[in-house]
């Protein structure tokens, strides 16, 4: 099963995400048991809202200003605690960009064969392709702009060994990814 989205339309399922949520508080985070950024310089791939960052990385959200790791943090916080009570299984957290790393792979080898729930947000003005792929088969593709908002959706595995794969080759951004069970829709 291949999804394709464009991240501008992800407004109407933040806003069905978040709303059915409310009220809640964020659940437990789990590490990813492996992750190789694809690009000579470090990236951040992280189970809890800390991030770190090279010298020469630039802000997401302040133009030709440092990237700033303690706003990252309160971004992700803010991201992980509107999800609600939904347990997290697995996370990852990243800051990309041509100042800094560019891509990010990493591979969860913990989620067991199933369904699960994905959320996906992203801040900067850099375009992101953002793929989740199990058993050679992509499950999840989602393509554009950052838009800022929550998005999510489903996805299956077959098998051990599930790959997220984040991109940004245009300006630096800003990633948090969360899995939880599938929720009911």
């Amino acid at each position: 099963m291949k999804k394709t989205r464009h991240l501008l339309v992800a407004s109407s399922i933040a806003t069905l995400l978040l709303a059915s949520n409310t009220g809640c508080t964020a659940g437990d985070v789990s590490d990813l048991a492996s992750s190789s950024p694809t690009a000579p310089s470090p990236a951040t791939s992280s189970p809890t809202p800390s991030s770190s960052s090279t010298s020469e990385a630039m802000s997401a959200v302040e133009p030709g200003q440092p990237h700033d790791a303690v706003d990252m943090d309160n971004w992700v916080a803010d991201i992980t605690a509107s999800l609600g009570s939904e347990p997290i299984l697995s996370g990852v957290v990243t800051h990309l960009g041509p100042d800094s790393s560019s891509s990010l792979t990493t591979t969860d080898s913990r989620l067991d064969p199933g369904s699960y729930s994905y959320y996906f947000a992203c801040r900067g003005d850099g375009d992101v392709t953002f793929t989740i792929e199990n058993a050679g088969v992509e499950q999840v593709m989602l393509e554009g702009p950052c838009a800022d908002q929550l998005m999510g959706g489903d996805f299956s595995t077959t098998e051990l060994g599930t790959d997220f794969a984040i991109t940004s080759l245009d300006a630096p951004v800003d990633v948090v990814v969360r899995v939880s069970d599938q929720l009911p829709r």
